[in-house]
Order: structure tokens, then sequence, then C-alpha cells
């Protein structure tokens, strides 16, 4: 992805280097239609990151949705087989602490499903930061060397015409 962009700005490089100069204003013609597209081409590249940051994050909810769904199903089963040991006097106890041992699980469960769904989206989420942040330098980059092409024309024209 990010050498596609890079390579979309390499075109709008080049269609600006190439474009008719205007004398004594420095400033260059180009056809804005070429530049659009080129524009809505790079925006084109970009949306992936941002749909699997998107994604990443309906996962995380999906995930997170089905872990407490399995926790209050679990809690549910144990409430259910403490209610019928219940009804018999002598294994009361044991239906006590087996529904109990049931919610602890079921918490511990949806505690470290909710904690890998949080890191994995923590990661994902890094990774399109790292590449928003590469292509966010790779613009500055691009913006300095053009300003420098246009300080140097200027410098260039300048000298021109001081000569004359």
């Amino acid at each position: 992805m990010e050498s596609d962009i890079q390579s979309l700005l390499n075109e709008v490089e080049e269609i600006i280097d190439h474009g008719t100069k205007i004398p004594m204003t420095g400033k260059v013609l180009v056809d804005d239609a070429v530049l659009f597209e080129l524009l809505d081409r790079v925006r084109a590249s970009l949306p992936e990151e941002i749909t699997n940051a998107q994604w990443v994050l309906k996962e995380r909810q999906r995930i997170l949705d089905e872990a407490q769904a399995e926790a209050q199903k679990l809690m549910d089963q144990g409430k259910t087989y403490i209610d019928k040991m219940a009804m018999e006097n002598e294994v009361v106890k044991q239906a006590q602490e087996y529904g109990e041992n049931i919610v602890i699980q079921a918490q511990t469960f949806a505690r470290e499903v909710k904690t890998g769904a949080v890191q994995y989206a923590d990661e994902m989420l890094q990774h399109v930061e790292q590449s928003l942040y590469d292509t966010l330098q790779s613009l500055r980059k691009n913006r300095e060397e053009l300003k420098s092409l246009v300080r140097e024309e200027r410098a260039g024209k300048s000298n021109s015409d001081e000569s004359e």
C-alpha cells in the first residue's frame, strides 16, 4: 500500500515537473483532471488501513459479546445446576461449590477473551498508526522536495532577472 501511494505521489511530482511554466510567476500549469484522478487513487489506497481498523473494532466487540453470552450461559447453567442440587438436601453444598466454580470459570474466561481482544485490537491499531505515520512522513518529505524545487526555481529566476 505504501509503495502504491508513493508511486502515485511520484506521478503528481512528475506532472508538476513537466507542467508548463508561467514566466515570471514561478507557477506551473497542470491538468487538474489528471491531478484529481491521482488524488482519488491515493484516497482509494488509504481506506484499506482505516477499513482494517474498523474491522478490528467490530471483531473486538463481537468477541466481547460472544464471551459475555458464553459467560451468561455458563452462569445460567450453574444456577440451574445449583437449583437442581438444592432440592437434594445432602448434596446442596456440592452444588453450591460447583456453581461457584462455574461462575468463576465463566468470569475468568470472559476476562481472558476481553484481554485478548483488547490486545489484538491494540496491535492492529498500532499497525494502522505506523502505516499512517509512514505515509505522513513520506507526504511531508515530498512536500519539502516540492518547496525546495520552487525555491531553487525562484532563486534561478532571481539570478537571471539580476543579470538582465
